[in-house]
């Protein structure tokens, strides 16, 4: 090996890591799980229901010589986001890495969100995230070493019609970063979003003549791919990223809408 591919495997790679990942068992999820196992992390795939998910992404880590271990939780109970954390503690003695994917989208005009829509959005995207960074945080600050990237959206940083509550609840999570990484940033722990714009989904909740009409404003000309918004992540986890601290990384193919 080269002394420059020894110089990128170690500013990039994340050999000897544990990084815990929510929402492993959907697309994105998946996606970064996948690509932090093949950059050498240890990685604990947190699922709600998707146990059938989860055990085809453990096969295709561990097909492609990665180490990945699911484990159910659900992050809309205050204790998930703790059970989580303290089985990839129990096993692996460490927790270097969060990645808080797990997420719900509600497409519903604002006058017809109604407060149960509403709180579970809450429950999940803005409280589930947040418990399982502080959760990870504790390990962490014993180690003086860490890397949280929480999962925001194109829709949190400019809006989008017919998902308010969605927007407000992801909206929420740059200021939580950012004042949390003046809190831990001392420790060598870094805390920062992504945003992910339009990225191809099995399921889309836009017609077709919506599809085509996004596409119009995006600068790239097409939907972004999961993997693409694996690579950011993977990035801000990686001892690269050690001076990107409380901000948030759009990745939305240069939209402007």
């Amino acid at each position: 090996m080269s002394s420059v591919t020894e110089r990128a495997v170690e500013r990039l790679g994340l050999s000897g890591r544990v990084v815990v990942v929510s929402g492993a068992s959907g697309q994105i999820g998946g996606a970064c799980a996948l690509e932090l196992s093949a950059l050498g992390a240890t990685v604990v795939a947190g699922y709600h229901t998707g146990a059938e998910a989860a055990r085809k992404l453990q096969e295709q880590a561990e097909g492609e010589g990665g180490t990945l271990v699911p484990v159910a939780s659900d992050l809309s109970r205050p204790e998930g986001a703790d059970a989580l954390v303290a089985a990839a503690v129990k096993r692996f003695g460490r927790v270097d890495g969060c990645v808080a994917a797990a997420g719900l989208r509600t497409r519903r005009l604002a006058l017809a969100t109604d407060e149960r829509s509403l709180q579970r959005l809450l429950q999940v995207n803005l409280a589930g995230a947040i418990n399982l960074a502080k959760a990870c945080l504790k390990p962490m600050m014993r180690a003086r070493y860490g890397r949280i990237v929480l999962f925001g959206s194109r829709a949190g940083t400019s809006g989008l019609p017919g998902h308010g509550a969605y927007a407000a609840t992801k909206g929420a999570l740059q200021p939580w970063a950012a004042s949390v990484a003046g809190e831990v940033g001392g420790h060598g722990i870094t805390v920062n979003v992504v945003a992910p714009g339009a990225i191809r989904a099995e399921v889309m909740d836009f017609s077709e003549a919506e599809r085509d009409l996004v596409l119009k404003f995006i600068g790239a000309g097409r939907l972004g791919e999961p993997e693409e918004v694996a690579a950011a992540v993977s990035f801000l986890l990686s001892p690269s990223a050690s001076y990107v601290n409380g901000t948030t990384l759009v990745v939305d193919g240069g939209a402007r809408f």
